[in-house]
């Protein structure tokens, strides 16, 4: 196998936080405020002023009636006035080609009753022939907070891979205990070339996944009621109903969105198992792969302190020479972990993938693991001392 492609020396240590109720709550309610916002700002920029447009061909329309709409409809939250309008296309001429239609949110108002109005179809509705696009501010803050949120993960992702503080942490004990140690069971006889598993370390579990799509189905539910119980043909209704497919449909999309469907992609973390060896993948961070005949045992440790869990994946070397050989895995060589924001030890004469994985993850290793390489399987359950 190759050896790796980089290590940076200072590799992340597997950790593990409780999160805080609060924390989750009052994240959640600070991106729906910015969504409304952004939301909102794109609604009332597309119905801003600007210069009237001066071209012959043109639509014409002529406002009937207006009845105002809100707070909540596709053009963002707030009141808004809907017109229906008759809309006279300009191929038809001299012709009395008049067909009913409903402008868009806010560009006519009653005072427009009765005046004739240069138009431009946008989509279902039409808007006033202005010669403007969409301002900058109305798109701004949408924009600014994909970026603010790029960079958010980046800062995080930079932060976890900085050089560790001198000194050493005051380290919690720990009590181990084994669940299956290596030799109890032989490898596999014929055993093809090409089995193989790849994980990503924090894909979702089913109960996690539906406990995720149970909370945004409520949402989608209740947003399909008030949808159900408004006016046929009014904003409200279909700017609720649109929310509630979105939300009833959500098993589906968020399936794309799963660590596990990601993890397809080249830019993942990932950790395989396949009859040659092991090979974990960190993008312009850690890569590397051993061959199982350099390897004496894989272990799979389990640690809890009653609240939170704690999974890690270990490897030890066959043979004292193998860290002289694979100097270039120092960044991974005897590192510890940390849970709940308690050091723990480190891994004694062994290294350690540097993550902590989830429990449908660890689940796939240890099957991998039982199909192919049985024999350098261990497992190990540990228990935080005064936790």
């Amino acid at each position: 196998m190759n050896k790796v492609v980089l290590a940076t020396g200072y590799e992340a240590v597997p950790t593990v936080k409780r999160k805080s109720l609060w924390k989750v709550a009052g994240a959640t309610g600070v991106f729906a405020l910015y969504a409304l916002i952004s939301w909102t700002l794109i609604g009332r920029g597309i119905v801003a002023d600007g210069e009237e447009g001066t071209s012959k061909f043109v639509d014409m329309a002529t406002a009937k009636t207006c009845d105002e709409i809100g707070p909540l409809s596709f053009a963002g939250i707030g009141y808004y006035w809907v017109c229906e309008i008759e809309v006279r296309p300009y191929s038809s001429g001299s012709k009395q080609e008049v067909a009913m239609a409903r402008s868009f949110p806010g560009e006519l108002s009653p005072a427009d009753i009765g005046k004739p109005v240069r138009v431009k179809e946008f989509g279902r509705y039409y808007a006033r022939d202005f010669k403007s696009d969409v301002p900058w501010w109305s798109i701004a803050p949408a924009v600014g907070g994909l970026v603010g949120l790029g960079l958010f993960a980046y800062r995080r992702q930079v932060k976890r891979f900085r050089e560790p503080p001198s000194g050493r942490p005051v380290v919690t004990a720990l009590s181990l205990s084994p669940v299956r140690t290596t030799g109890s069971a032989v490898a596999p006889v014929g055993l093809p070339a090409t089995a193989s598993r790849t994980v990503t370390p924090h894909e979702w579990s089913s109960a996690k996944f539906w406990r995720i799509c149970g909370l945004i189905l409520a949402v989608g539910a209740v947003f399909g009621i008030v949808g159900f119980t408004a006016e046929r043909g009014t904003e409200l209704r279909e700017a609720t109903l649109t929310l509630a497919a979105i939300g009833l449909l959500s098993p589906g999309w968020l399936w794309f969105c799963t660590p596990a469907r990601l993890g397809r992609s080249t830019w993942r973390t990932t950790f395989t198992v396949s009859a040659e060896g092991i090979r974990w993948f960190r993008r312009d961070k850690a890569t590397f792969e051993v061959r199982w005949e350099d390897i004496r045992e894989l272990r799979l440790t389990t640690i809890t302190d009653g609240k939170r869990t704690l999974r890690l994946i270990d490897f030890f070397p066959a043979d004292d020479e193998f860290p002289k050989r694979r100097r270039e895995l120092s960044g991974l060589w005897e590192i510890g972990a940390t849970l709940d924001g308690r050091s723990l030890p480190p891994v004694g004469n062994g290294y350690r993938l540097p993550e902590a994985f989830s429990d449908a993850a660890f689940a796939q290793v240890r099957r991998a693991m039982v199909l192919i390489r049985p024999d350098k399987l261990s497992e190990y359950r540990g228990i935080v001392q005064g936790g």
